[in-house]
């Protein structure tokens, strides 16, 4: 073969552009180039799940205030409501009639306590401080009724004071008239001791006035005629049964005059009847003071309750945000109180801010941690599909239990656009992924194969 061939163009290209060569290199490298993928290149093991966009956080529950009728339902689902908008609006004619009574009931509470008061300052003054003459609560006639029973206690004590002045004077007179009796008799025991004195010593005469001087005559006739001391004696017992007759009459008037001298004593109970007579009075007006002001106390607070239930006829929104509706009837005209009507959720146009909850199988719960990436893809928002991207936030601690077994609740945090925002609405659900670990493509086929064989 002539050696010039091998220099040759065609040479080479028959002896390096056969087919061999074409698929040999192009395969090794290929299978470098997959070598290379196989332990650089970095696979996800992901966790899916059927999730929906929710709130952050609820601002606010919508409860019903009332159990009234409503007039105007405002709550319609993702409407976006201001601080202070109307969101419902009750009927409010029973709580007004009901305040209105009770206002002019405390009206009349508060002009009987004025009344109950000024009593009590006219009893204690003892003037009439009422300047109104028409006694609408009959405190006024109470209060004459009061200064007739005093006048009353007056009248009583001074009559009694009357007969005591008329029975002391009738007393007066009566011992006068018995000292004079007593005076008299006295007077006649002294002429008669005179008389016996005088007989006794045989005397003549007896001082003047005396009215015995007869029988003292005839004794000395008599003895001057028969000188014996039988005479004498005969005298003087008459003499000493004279005088002792005279001392009983003494003692007798004495005993009288003791019994006119006790006379009553004067009645000086005056102040102390009508000040127990104003206690009484006083009493009985500060136990109705008492009641009015406890009735004007509850009053006052079933005025404030009707006062909250009017209130209660108007819920306004307390912040900023969006409506989500909880009832099944949206149109429903009467609401217990206490029924949840709605949520107030926060406007995502404001705080560019969901939360993605989904629910995961107890098998992969070990496997999630806070921090891990969670997209959710919607199936379609507006003309193309949109992807949310975020971070694991929380797992509840309880597991739910469903009829395919117990599943927990995951949260992730996720962060939107602007333009997102505008599009999303809170309920809208996709399909969930969450990235528990990163594995190059051989551990990740490793694995695989190690949990085949391990099966």
């Amino acid at each position: 073969m002539n050696p010039q061939l091998f220099k040759s163009t065609e040479f080479y290209h028959r002896r390096y552009h056969n087919m061999s060569t074409v698929l040999i290199t192009p395969l090794i490298l290929l299978v470098i180039f997959l070598f290379l993928f196989a332990f650089f290149a970095k696979k996800e093991v992901t966790v899916t799940s059927r999730g929906s966009i929710e709130p952050t956080k609820v601002i606010a529950v919508i409860q019903s205030t009332s159990d009234n009728t409503i007039i105007d339902n405002q709550l319609v689902a993702n409407k976006v409501v201001k601080k202070g908008d109307t969101l419902v609006q009750y009927s409010e004619t029973m709580e007004a009639s009901q305040k209105e009574g009770l206002q002019k009931q405390l009206e009349l509470l508060k002009r009987q306590e004025s009344g109950l008061k000024t009593l009590q300052s006219s009893l204690t003054q003892g003037t009439n401080l009422f300047q109104e003459q028409e006694d609408e609560f009959g405190y006024q006639s109470t209060f004459n009724t009061y200064l007739s029973q005093a006048q009353d206690i007056d009248l009583g004590v001074a009559k009694t004071n009357t007969e005591v002045n008329n029975q002391a004077a009738i007393a007066s007179n009566t011992g006068s008239a018995i000292d004079n009796q007593i005076s008299q008799l006295q007077t006649q025991v002294s002429e008669y001791e005179a008389l016996s004195q005088a007989i006794t010593n045989h005397e003549t005469t007896l001082p003047e006035g005396n009215p015995h001087q007869a029988t003292l005559n005839a004794y000395n006739s008599q003895y001057a005629t028969t000188p014996d001391a039988s005479v004498t004696d005969q005298y003087l017992s008459q003499v000493n049964t004279n005088i002792s007759s005279l001392n009983a009459s003494i003692g007798n008037l004495e005993i009288q005059k003791a019994g006119t001298g006790t006379v009553v004593t004067y009645d000086n109970s005056d102040s102390t009847k009508k000040e127990a007579l104003k206690n009484q009075f006083l009493q009985n007006a500060g136990q109705q003071l008492s009641s009015v002001e406890t009735q004007i106390t509850d009053t006052e607070s079933k005025i404030n309750q009707a006062d909250v239930l009017l209130t209660n006829t108007l819920i306004q929104s307390p912040e900023d945000g969006i409506l989500h509706l909880s009832q099944a009837d949206k149109k429903a005209t009467m609401a217990a109180t206490g029924t949840e009507l709605a949520q107030l959720y926060p406007d995502m146009t404001q705080t560019q801010e969901v939360a993605i909850t989904y629910y995961v199988n107890s098998d992969y719960v070990p496997k999630l941690q806070k921090g891990q990436s969670v997209r959710l893809t919607l199936d379609k928002v507006g003309n193309h599909g949109t992807t949310i991207i975020g971070k694991l936030e929380s797992i509840d601690n309880s597991a739910t239990e469903t009829e395919r077994g117990n599943v927990f609740r995951v949260t992730a945090r996720a962060s939107i656009s602007e333009k997102e925002a505008q599009n999303l609405r809170y309920g809208l659900e996709g399909r969930v992924t969450s990235v528990i670990d990163q594995k190059t493509y051989f551990n990740y086929f490793k694995d695989k194969l190690l949990n085949l064989q391990d099966q």
